[in-house]
């Protein structure tokens, strides 16, 4: 079915431009239909460890193996077979495959793509085309599936990331999870827990992340909890603590090591802070811990 029959059975506003031109480029699509190239949706099939997934992404993009994982554009003659489509005339609803909607795409006000006629396209409001993908006979998914640029990497330095920490998070598909706590976060320890959730292969969750965030002083304590996490399956429960009171019980605990450090072994002031950090789950100051620990243990 052509892209124009579908929105009009399912009951969507679109305009369908008449070009002057054939066009099988997305550049040449877009000057034609007066759009940008960013605005036109590009649909490929391709193969994914035998799976056909029917991807839409922005004309001026290029589909991340990094993000969405190796694959091969499928032949000419077997995306005919799925699609009844020409090469260069793929649509997005021209395939039940299950889709991958590019999230940038749908950054835009608006968007075009071919009928499935090389010199007809449609231009439809992003949110009429969302309704479009909840009325289609498919399961879509919407990620961020496509290669980052350089205005993606400038555009994160002016929210206050230096390069290579604009590289991490374009490289991994994280803007979006960055933006959610970059809102109310500091922007080092956002990163330090993106970098984190991905050294111990963690799947990302909002929740969670925003609890750590919430909870944690600093960065250490933040890769504690998220240590913990990745342990246990969950954070450990938060305790109110008394640093003096932490101090008090650790020595009484540990009276052996008091009686070393009292003696003039100085390892054991290293011990006893660690036993003070562990009681805390991290979250004292490293700083205040030592000077409550020495003032007790010369008293």
């Amino acid at each position: 079915m052509k892209a124009d029959e579908f929105l009009e059975e399912k009951g969507l506003d679109f305009e369908v431009v008449e070009q002057d031109n054939p066009t099988l480029d997305c550049d040449d699509a877009a000057r034609e239909r007066g759009v940008k190239t960013s605005q036109i949706a590009k649909s490929l099939i391709v193969d994914r460890d035998g799976d056909k997934i029917h991807c839409v992404l922005p004309g001026d993009r290029k589909l991340s193996a990094g993000k969405f994982g190796e694959h091969r554009l499928v032949d000419p003659e077997e995306s005919l077979e799925i699609t009844g489509q020409e090469s260069g005339t793929v649509h997005p609803f021209s395939s039940q495959l299950e889709h991958r909607i590019d999230r940038k795409l749908l950054e835009r006000d608006r968007i075009s793509f071919t009928t499935g006629d090389s010199q007809k396209g449609v231009i439809i409001d992003t949110e009429k085309f969302r309704q479009g993908l909840e009325k289609a006979d498919f399961t879509y998914q919407i990620k961020d599936i496509v290669d980052f640029n350089e205005k993606d990497i400038e555009e994160l330095e002016e929210k206050g990331l230096d390069e290579e920490e604009a590289r991490f998070v374009l490289s991994r598909g994280l803007e979006k999870q960055f933006e959610e706590l970059n809102s109310t976060h500091e922007t080092s320890l956002v990163i330090g827990l993106l970098e984190e959730f991905g050294r111990h292969d963690l799947e990302y969750s909002s929740k969670v992340s925003e609890e750590i965030l919430s909870r944690a002083e600093r960065e250490t304590h933040m890769q504690k909890l998220v240590q913990a996490y990745d342990r246990e399956g969950e954070l450990p429960e938060e305790k109110d603590f008394s640093l003096e009171k932490a101090v008090e019980k650790v020595m009484s605990e540990n009276s052996d090591a008091v009686e070393d450090y009292r003696e003039g072994k100085d390892s054991a002031l290293n011990y006893l802070l660690g036993q003070v950090m562990k009681e805390t789950n991290g979250k004292a100051d490293g700083g205040k811990a030592r000077k409550t620990l020495m003032d007790k243990l010369e008293a």
